[in-house]
């Protein structure tokens, strides 16, 4: 189902965007696809974009049928459903009876948790789907004003003035804050099919204004923290086929088709597809920014807001609208929001969030142990809240880290850090939710208990602290030995090279090696509740030979005591950190907070501003989301 991964940038826009369009047009929706019911129609957007015949009405009515089920994410299929709507309304290629069905679908849908009628057991909350439902509405509206729409027994005017108001919150939070589902692999996609459909379809010009700049945005971040079409940095929102390599990611059809680097995997990327059937165009400077490996580069920067700042950027905890940006972060039970959210709940019958307060007596009662008190009664695993990204790309290898990230809080998809050398040559470590790859947490994607990170440049330190009751009394990192064109093993390192990139990983305690179901293997087990890893990395460039690098980090001193550890390295200096205190490295204190929106060599912005200059190698773009074109 694969095609050939790019790791140097390929073909013009136009050459990439038929290519994909062909991939997805001449794939069969077979079994790997059954599981994308709900979206296998994608499929055939791409058909009718070639004027491809015959086009498989099976699969179209496969997502009416789940829309009409009222099943979570049946809003995707929705979006979906509209482009075609728009699109593709009169083409001789798709029956007027499918026509007429698609509509009888999109009018009788429940576009938000305040219409009367149905359940709500789909989730409308986080980020993508917020944007995702908005949008529906207001694409809905337009395309049958004169229509009583049969879920609300309101008219196309009342649904229009609904989901503008929130759709404009929603760049405004976006424009002020960043991204709470930072940095996501898949969810990032999800947000392009709203998007995307408001840029093409939206009939107010500071909709199509905002849609754009907010694209363009997406494309800035995956520019900055993808390597060679890889987006392996950290994620706010992840899954274990996202990060057990790149061959299943989801951006890596993006990257492909706007940076010609990647490879297409998804012939119904729910990203991809629109955005190959759109006139948008990426801005050339951040595709150039994409492709800028000529040497070191490094990015930093902040989404996100703690749920007890939010009185600083004007959000009372009192209000529902405002809720919608604390449900956004996902942080449902912090003390401040936690009558909100139950308000919430009742008033519209929405679960919101999942139970997790079992695991969140146990976190309080550790906390209890430890320090003899409670120290942070707000524990929520789903909380996405402020994050400071550290990203170190080079032209063999990126590293990226979210710097003490909620460390001793329970997690959920958070993905803190990854070292990227290749398309299946990823390391990263977590703590174990669970014993399979579905739960959130589960046995690679997200972590029981978050450890504490920070990296300076190429080197990188994790603490892993976990009660010693806990089910998963261990901490792990996902290191697919296979991958790499070298392996050394010497005491507690390990030693890997794919290229002329390398990574060095330290354990403080002594490392075993496991399997997979294929005898692959990838996983290297430290069997402690609490466990201290380092990781350093290099180049030929730097080091000359691989053998080189491996001696010199086996022969640097590396102390561990307890929860704290000095690591001496020989390219950034003594480096200091534990599970308390300073981040220090050359005798220096390192912030790991306080980060700009951005701060990298293409762009300066501060936190909170709505406008955004980006430039490099001759070329601009400016992100303005305070200078409106008149409504």
């Amino acid at each position: 189902m694969q095609e050939t991964y790019w790791s140097e940038p390929q073909g013009t826009y136009e050459e990439r965007r038929q290519q994909y369009l062909e991939y997805c047009a001449t794939r069969v929706f077979d079994g790997w696809l059954s599981k994308y019911s709900r979206t296998g129609f994608f499929t055939q957007i791409a058909r009718l974009e070639l004027g491809q015949q015959p086009v498989d009405e099976h699969l179209f009515r496969e997502a009416i049928a789940f829309v009409d089920s009222r099943a979570d994410c049946c809003d995707f299929s929705v979006a979906g459903l509209l482009r075609v709507l728009y699109l593709y309304h009169d083409s001789p290629q798709i029956s007027r009876e499918l026509i007429a069905d698609i509509e009888a679908c999109v009018l009788r849908f429940k576009f938000w948790w305040d219409e009367d009628k149905g359940d709500n057991r789909r989730c409308y909350w986080t980020e993508n789907h917020q944007i995702i439902f908005h949008a529906d509405e207001l694409l809905a509206a337009q395309l049958f004003p004169d229509k009583v729409f049969e879920n609300s027994g309101k008219d196309a005017d009342y649904h229009m003035e609904h989901s503008l108001h929130l759709i404009r919150r929603w760049f405004d939070f976006r424009a002020r804050f960043g991204f709470s589902e930072w940095l996501s692999n898949c969810y990032f996609e999800e947000d392009l099919l709203a998007l995307v459909n408001l840029h093409d379809f939206a009939q107010q010009p500071d909709i199509r204004h905002l849609a754009k700049q907010t694209i363009d945005m997406i494309m800035f971040e995956m520019a900055l923290h993808t390597w060679r079409g890889i987006m392996g940095s950290t994620h706010g929102r992840t899954y274990p086929r996202l990060i057990k390599g790149a061959r299943e990611e989801d951006a890596s059809n993006t990257a492909r088709l706007m940076f010609g680097m990647g490879m297409y995997n998804n012939p119904a990327s729910l990203g991809t597809v629109p955005l190959a059937t759109s006139p948008y165009r990426c801005p050339p400077v951040i595709e150039k920014i994409a492709a800028d490996l000529s040497g070191p580069r490094l990015y930093r920067e902040r989404h996100s807001i703690n749920i007890a700042d939010a009185p600083k950027h004007g959000l009372s905890y009192e209000d529902m609208e405002d809720g919608h940006l604390f449900w956004s972060i996902q942080d449902y039970t912090h003390q401040s929001i936690y009558d909100l959210a139950q308000k919430t709940r009742q008033t519209f019958g929405i679960m919101l969030y999942e139970d997790y307060q079992t695991r969140y007596d146990q976190v309080l009662q550790w906390q209890v142990d430890e320090y003899g008190k409670v120290i942070d009664p707000n524990v929520d695993c789903h909380g996405m809240t402020e994050v400071h990204i550290h990203t170190y790309r080079t032209p063999h290898y990126m590293l990226s880290c979210a710097q003490d990230y909620r460390p001793g809080k329970p997690g959920y998809q958070q993905h803190p850090w990854q070292a990227t050398l290749g398309l299946d040559a990823v390391v990263f470590t977590n703590h174990p939710g669970s014993n399979d790859e579905t739960s959130r947490p589960n046995y690679w994607a997200g972590n029981g208990i978050l450890p504490r990170t920070a990296q300076h440049q190429n080197v990188l330190v994790c603490v892993h602290h976990v009660p010693s009751e806990d089910s998963f009394p261990f901490n792990h990192a996902y290191f697919p030995r296979d991958a790499f064109d070298e392996v050394i093993e010497r005491g507690n390192w390990v030693f890997a090279r794919k290229g002329d990139g390398y990574i060095g990983l330290y354990s403080q305690h002594p490392l075993r090696w496991l399997a997979d179901e294929n005898n692959r293997h990838i996983e290297l087990r430290a069997d402690a509740p609490d466990n201290i890893w380092v990781v350093e990395m290099g180049d030929r460039e730097q080091w000359q030979d691989f053998a080189l690098f491996a001696d010199a980090l086996t022969t640097t001193p590396v102390q561990c005591d307890g929860l704290n550890v000095t690591y001496t390295s020989p390219t950034v200096g003594e480096v200091r950190f534990g599970w308390h205190g300073a981040f220090q490295v050359a005798g220096a204190e390192v912030d790991l907070h306080n980060y700009a929106r951005f701060d990298n060599p293409y762009c300066q912005a501060e936190f909170g501003t709505k406008q955004y200059q980006i430039r490099y190698d001759g070329e601009e773009a400016v992100m303005d989301f305070a200078e409106l074109p008149q409504v």
